[in-house]
């Protein structure tokens, strides 16, 4: 099998990890070619763990779009933010790369999207957006034609909600004197977005999913006694219905991404990279 080269774009949780697991060969048939992150001390920090591969870092966008190392990878990831996503994927999908893309918020921006597909059909790009830290996505793919509505309930701790917009709009609720669980928000997906930027890519991903963002109804819940990430997915349709509960340790390093997200990832990169098999529809 021939070995794929693989950037990564952001070196955070998510990067990281799948940076060590390329570096050690838990991703087979793969090498790590660059790494890119605003944070020259993650830049540091990410190469000084890696063992067997010898990334170029850069923090620079011309100057990443310009080296060789760029132009001979096969697989980009993006793991650093929505921004991140505005500023690189039109670019590396032109040059016809594979980009798997993790802040999948900003693609309910539906004409940024189209913007995204006609660059990766012109140039035979391929746009993939990983699973995350939900299941049944198969199969609410496959119903998408045939379901009525769909509503997600997300309860997280204090700790994993921290920071977002959202309380600086309702500066009222105060993260750290709730002692009951509280509904923070019920609506739709786009404005879920807004107010929790850094705990909505599972919304995102069930829209695109879909295929139609207003059929998707939002809870998020913020509980000071769970210990997990849980999302609870209910749909219903001319099909039957599907219940659909993950309850997710929150990862060591960062509560706000969960444990599951983390391997989710990883073997989204596994798949692009060892094609020989496909599981799922």
């Amino acid at each position: 099998m021939l070995l794929k080269k693989v950037g990564i774009i952001g070196c955070g949780t998510i990067g990281y990890q799948i940076a060590r697991s390329i570096d050690n060969r838990s991703i087979s048939s793969t090498r790590l070619s660059f790494i890119v992150d605003s944070s020259l001390d993650r830049l540091e920090f990410t190469k000084s763990s890696l063992k067997n591969d010898k990334p170029k870092a850069f923090s620079d966008q011309d100057l990443l779009f310009h080296s060789e190392a760029y132009k001979s990878t096969d697989v980009v990831i993006e793991s650093a933010s929505r921004v991140a996503v505005r500023q690189y994927a039109r670019h590396i999908l032109a040059d016809g790369k594979y980009l798997i893309i993790f802040s999948v918020g900003e693609l309910v921006d539906e004409i940024f999207m189209k913007e995204l597909e006609s660059e990766a059909v012109k140039h035979t790009g391929v746009i993939h957006i990983p699973t995350g830290a939900i299941a049944g996505i198969d199969a609410i793919k496959s119903v998408r034609n045939h379901l009525d509505q769909l509503t997600i309930s997300t309860t997280k701790s204090p700790k994993s909600l921290a920071g977002a917009p959202y309380f600086d709009i309702y500066e009222n609720i105060r993260l750290h004197e709730l002692t009951d669980r509280t509904v923070l928000y019920e609506g739709d997906v786009r404005r879920a977005v807004e107010l929790f930027p850094s705990n909505v890519n599972v919304f995102a991903s069930l829209a695109l999913a879909t295929g139609n963002i207003s059929k998707i109804r939002v809870r998020i819940v913020v509980d000071p006694n769970i210990k997990v990430n849980r999302h609870e997915i209910n749909v219903k349709g001319e099909f039957g219905s599907l219940e659909i509960v993950a309850s997710n340790v929150p990862h060591r390093e960062n509560p706000r991404t969960s444990t599951l997200a983390v391997l989710s990832a990883i073997e989204a990169v596994r798949s692009a990279c060892n094609e020989t098999i496909k599981i799922g529809s």
